[in-house]
């Protein structure tokens, strides 16, 4: 019985790698622009880690798919004060082999960035980016990936991530957005599975 069990999983992982999809999880660094109040004071996030995953599926060298990021990053000036991003994006990238087990890939993404700061109402606003990368191929299925990530969400002052408060030195705006686009960057180690 074991035995049957055992050649069924590997015949539904055979046929799964020729329909060509993979999935994929992701580690690394977020960087952050720095915000502005609309009273012009300057608001730093720090940099801070991210997790993410991805599932795609792949046509000869082109994939496409859904990827999810998740991140948190305090305030540099006001501990306690912090806001997690996490970006539900479509993403497309076309691969290039660039040597024996190596692949590079570029892509862009667009979708949607959910911003939910822990002292005001949360906000969902459009982001969208672009990508590349590296990746080592083990064998068919498993591959170690480098990438680099631009994230580009739109915002606007009629986002109710915001604030109206006196600007005084006690009571200052805590967050308002001031212009239209607001960057983040993500480096990131991966592993996927191609099934």
């Amino acid at each position: 019985m074991k035995k049957a069990f055992t050649l069924l999983c590997l015949l539904l992982i055979s046929h799964g790698a020729a329909a060509g999809y993979s999935l994929s999880v992701y580690t690394g660094k977020s960087f952050n622009q720095s915000l502005q109040t609309e009273e012009g004071l300057a608001i730093e996030l720090e940099d801070s880690n991210h997790l993410a995953f991805s599932i795609d599926r792949t046509i000869d060298s082109a994939r496409y798919g859904f990827y999810f990021s998740n991140t948190k990053s305090d305030f540099q000036s006001s501990p306690g004060l912090d806001v997690e991003m996490q970006y539900f994006l479509f993403q497309s990238a076309v691969e290039v082999p660039l040597g024996n087990r190596i692949n590079g890939y570029v892509g862009a993404q667009i979708g949607a960035n959910h911003v939910k700061p822990n002292f005001a109402s949360s906000d969902t606003f459009f982001a969208s980016g672009l990508y590349g990368g590296f990746e080592y191929l083990f064998n068919d299925q498993a591959r170690v990936l480098f990438e680099t990530r631009w994230l580009a969400t739109i915002v606007n002052n009629a986002s109710n991530v915001s604030c109206t408060l006196p600007t005084d030195e006690d009571n200052q705006c805590l967050w308002h957005f001031d212009g239209d686009v607001l960057n983040q960057f993500q480096t990131s180690l991966g592993f996927t599975y191609r099934f």
